[in-house]
């Protein structure tokens, strides 16, 4: 049994991982790429959401419900930073460079958390 856990993890990073490189590409497309920042920093604070639904998808759902989720993750994550670089150089302030590099150390922190085994409250990890 410990073998399919295993297995469930590594197709959980594999398919963030792929998401997040396909998702690099997507700004080529002029048309779709997000050029606000008022909408960069919009759908950026929205991956906040995610966390409950990734909580309640390891309590209550099942194993394609959180494959779908890491792969949206990675879809988002890979977008945004392509988004972020490419549009953040253009007049950014200190002060506004300082937020988002501490929202960025925040999100690596929680990513490192959770690709660790990391659990919520009132969850039991995985032996």
């Amino acid at each position: 049994m410990p073998d399919n856990h295993f297995r469930y993890a590594l197709v959980l990073i594999a398919m963030y991982n792929v998401w997040n490189l396909m998702s690099r590409y997507i700004p080529l497309w002029e048309s779709v790429k997000i050029k606000s920042r008022k909408g960069l920093m919009i759908a950026t604070l929205s991956r906040f959401l995610l966390i409950p639904a990734f909580y309640f998808t390891a309590k209550y759902g099942g194993a394609g419900q959180m494959i779908m989720l890491t792969s949206f993750l990675g879809l988002t994550s890979g977008y945004l930073t392509v988004c972020v670089f490419t549009e953040a150089p253009k007049e950014s302030t200190g002060r506004t460079t300082s937020t988002a590099a501490e929202f960025a150390a925040l999100e690596e922190a929680l990513r490192w958390y959770l690709k660790m085994g990391g659990t919520m409250y009132g969850s039991k990890a995985i032996p």
